[in-house]
């Protein structure tokens, strides 16, 4: 039978492990930041603008003029600092762990995001799945300030589409990843607002809508500059993380276009070095089913599919090697991850080559090759609008 006083020191023991609920937090008391920006001065000082969400307002329709979000700025030398400046203005403290988008600045992104880094890296209530995009051609309170009329708030428009439209989706968590390892450069998604026409600014209440299908290219942790949709496409597909998509390739001889959605893609990338040259060579897989079939072609009959998927593996191994092509002479910067892929493949070799890896890429020989298969034609081979007589068989 176990002593009384042994009993005794287990139930002290327990009380001393057991916190409690001496660092809990009521809802009355946090102000829930749902999104933030910061930006760069001329003068070298950050602002920031956080966006809170009005709990007591956020029941109702998403039409209602009612306001269901505030927002409040602040300066400082640093990131930490602005924070610092922004909490004196607030009846709550800032609760950040359900912030959802973070939006960074051009020009703060073109001088550096290093110090960016370390301030949400050392955060224990940084959310790591919090996606970070640059407002390209803008600022970061810019977007912040944007309304959109099917969201609640702004920033819930932003992350539904970063989950849509396939755009590039990146968090806090990916770009310290990539920022931390090897062989590798960051990418974040770029955000574009385009300025509504007068009609449309009069129903919609706002002035700018969003353009999220751009990427913005990294090097040394500095923006460089952006890929454009079909780029964005590309770079998808050879790191792996192209999910839903749509290709349109023209057919030969003006016959027409036709756009398929990709249903599967992969890749496989092999890496060699021959007196002294990187050559990178790229295979890639992908099946689908056309959308759309603006020509003339019978696509029931074998011989216009196979012509279809021709094109299609031309068409997308010149995009692909383009944008290698183009990332390589404007931005010198890695962002496929070829050096991360020889470093994990053959880490002696990369040992070799790491410290001169961006002239290696910078002269790399690509090769492409695709297999791409079309599954099927939609609900109709030939298009819908022919006539009989019409009709290529």
């Amino acid at each position: 039978m176990i002593p009384q006083r042994a009993i005794g020191i287990l139930l002290i023991a327990l009380a001393l492990v057991c916190t409690g609920c001496w660092d809990r937090k009521e809802v009355n008391d946090i102000a829930l930041v749902i999104a933030s920006s910061i930006d760069l001065h001329e003068d070298g000082r950050y602002s920031g603008m956080v966006q809170m969400a009005i709990p007591a307002r956020q029941i109702g329709t998403a039409a209602e003029k009612t306001e269901k979000y505030f927002v409040l700025e602040g300066d400082g030398n640093n990131v930490m600092e602005l924070v610092q400046q922004e909490q004196p203005k607030l009846s709550r403290r800032f609760f950040v762990s359900h912030r959802r988008v973070i939006f960074i600045g051009e020009k703060l992104a073109r001088n550096g995001i290093k110090n960016l880094l370390d301030y949400f890296g050392r955060n224990p209530t940084t959310r790591l799945r919090t996606y970070v995009l640059v407002v390209k051609g803008g600022e970061g309170k810019d977007a912040l300030t944007t309304d959109y009329p099917l969201e609640f708030v702004p920033s819930e428009a932003v992350r539904e589409m970063e989950n849509l439209i396939g755009a590039t989706a990146v968090t806090l968590r990916d770009l310290m990843n990539s920022s931390a390892a090897e062989g590798v450069q960051p990418i974040m998604g770029a955000i574009e607002l385009s300025k509504n026409t007068k009609e449309v600014q009069a129903k919609n209440r706002s002035k700018h809508t969003f353009n999220l299908n751009s990427t913005a290219v990294f090097k040394d942790l500095k923006l460089v500059g952006y890929l454009d949709a079909k780029q964005t496409q590309m770079l998808q597909w050879v790191t792996g993380k192209l999910k839903q998509s749509l290709i349109t390739a023209s057919l030969p001889d003006n016959q027409g276009v036709v756009s398929v959605r990709l249903i599967q893609a992969s890749r496989v990338v092999d890496l060699s070095l021959k007196a002294g040259k990187l050559h990178i060579s790229i295979h890639l897989k992908g099946n689908g089913a056309i959308e759309e079939n603006v020509s003339q072609l019978n696509l029931v009959n074998p011989k216009y599919y196979y012509l279809v998927e021709n094109e299609m593996n031309k068409q997308i191994s010149q995009r692909m090697r383009k944008t290698i092509e183009y990332v390589q002479k404007n931005y010198n910067s890695d962002i496929f991850g070829f050096g991360e892929t020889l470093h994990k493949k053959d880490n002696n070799t990369w040992k070799q080559h790491k410290e001169h890896w961006d002239k290696l890429f910078a002269e790399a020989e690509i090769t492409v090759d695709v297999t791409f298969v079309v599954q099927r034609a939609g609900m109709s081979g030939p298009g819908l609008q022919l006539r009989e007589k019409e009709m290529i068989k």
